[in-house]
Formats: C-alpha cells, sequence, structure tokens
C-alpha cells in the first residue's frame, strides 16, 4: 500500500511516500537521503520494498530543494535538513497507521542528519547510518564540485562557523554500515562514529562496498542489516 505524505517545514513542502505493509498499524522507517540523493534512488525503492516485506512501514521523503520538494538546492544547510527531518517526525506523530515506534535510516549526510535528530527525539527507537560522515570538514575542499551541483553559500557559511561541522556524541542504539572501499567519505569515518556512540552499537565494515553501495550484493547486505537492528527494538 501506498500514500502519499505532504507536510511543510520552514514553509516549504516535502514530498513523501509513505509504504505500508497493509492494514493495521505498524512500526515505521523514515529514510533520509543523502546530500545531493533524492527518495526515488533505486536504493530507497529496495529499502520501501525490504522492509514493509518484514513488517515496517518505510517513509521516503525528499528534504527541500530536492527531488519533489519545494525549495532550491542552493539554500541547502545542515539546520535546515534538520528542521525536514523533525517535521516530518512530528507529522507522523498522529498518523492512523502506524503506532509510536520510530525508527530512522540516513545515508551519506542524511545519517549525518539522524543522528542530529535522534539525539533530540526520544520516540527514536533506533537509528542506522549507511555511509555517514562523523564530521563536514572534509567538504570544504570539494566546495567548487559542489557548488557546480547546485550548492549555494548558505551551506559553506554555515560549514565555516562550525555549529553543525560534527555529529552529537552519546546517541545509543545506532548500527553503523560503512564500504571498506568508500571512495567519497573513507570507513575512519564509521570507525569513528562507532567509537563514539553509546551502547547498544554495531559496527559492519563491509568489504569491498563503495560509497553508495552501488554493487546490488552489498546493498541487499545493508538492508538485511538494518532490518535485523530495527527487529531488536521493536
Amino acid at each position: 500500500m501506498l500514500e502519499p505524505l505532504l507536510t511543510w517545514s520552514e514553509g516549504e513542502r516535502l514530498d513523501g511516500v509513505l509504504h505500508l505493509p497493509g492494514a493495521g498499524r505498524w512500526p515505521c522507517v523514515i529514510t533520509a537521503h543523502g546530500l545531493l540523493s533524492a527518495k526515488a534512488s533505486d536504493k530507497y525503492l529496495l529499502l520501501a520494498a525490504r522492509l514493509t516485506k518484514a513488517g515496517f512501514a518505510c517513509l521516503r521523503f525528499d528534504f527541500r530543494g530536492c527531488g519533489e520538494s519545494s525549495g532550491q538546492l542552493k539554500d541547502t544547510t545542515v539546520a535546515g535538513r534538520i528542521s525536514d527531518l523533525k517535521a516530518v517526525l512530528s507529522h507522523l506523530r498522529d498518523h492512523p497507521a502506524l503506532d509510536e515506534r520510530i525508527f530512522l535510516l540516513g545515508s551519506s549526510l542524511g545519517g549525518y542528519i539522524a543522528l542530529f535528530v535522534a539525539a533530540e527525539a526520544p520516540q527514536v527507537m533506533a537509528t542506522a547510518l549507511w555511509a555517514t560522515p562523523v564530521h563536514l570538514r572534509d567538504l570544504q575542499a570539494r566546495k567548487e564540485a559542489l557548488t557546480a551541483h547546485g550548492l549555494g553559500a548558505a551551506f559553506f557559511q554555515e560549514l565555516a562557523q562550525g555549529t553543525f561541522a560534527e555529529v552529537p556524541a552519546g546517541i545509543p542504539r545506532c548500527l553503523i554500515i560503512h564500504g571498506e572501499q568508500d571512495e567519497l567519505i573513507p570507513h575512519r569515518h564509521g570507525r569513528a562514529l562507532y567509537e563514539q556512540a553509546k551502547e547498544p552499537k554495531a559496527l559492519e565494515i563491509m568489504v569491498g562496498a563503495d560509497h553508495r553501495f552501488s554493487n546490488l550484493k552489498h546493498r541487499e547486505e545493508a538492508v538485511r542489516l538494518s532490518i535485523a537492528w530495527f527487529k531488536r527494538y521493536v
């Protein structure tokens, strides 16, 4: 079962799709895509299919300035994406097809955002982080390339201020999955996330996997590990 879901964040429309296993009330996994990604990528379609089969609802949504949501990518900031994810979380709180059990699964910058939200949202039961950075300082060196893809000055001004330059430490119930061959975010980031997370926690360094888990075998394994992790807290 598919249900369009629209909500608003700081005046911008967030476009989402809620996948439901069927009638009833379900725990829900909210997926948070990466910096230049969107909810319609193959990764999130696969996740939605596997999660609903496992008895979870799954919400895919576009951050503002991405996919079908309103806004412009040039206005993207970490603070804005944190607000977007919080808005989605709040919107789902009273959904009749969902119970109170909420999980977050974020990839790359989406995982980074998920940690800030999990730090402030006690209703988040557990979090899965795919190819997630422990800090964003390395992005200053990629400013020219990222600007060419549409990022604007606001993102780099925020980064220079350092407000959200590092993820919060001490978050419990985190599963960290990182590719050994990640070409954008070296797997030392995943190891650092694990070291500063609070128990219970788990780390999986996936041999041969790249940043996007573009090999279907690696992607399927990341999905399997994430579902198994969430089931521990249902």
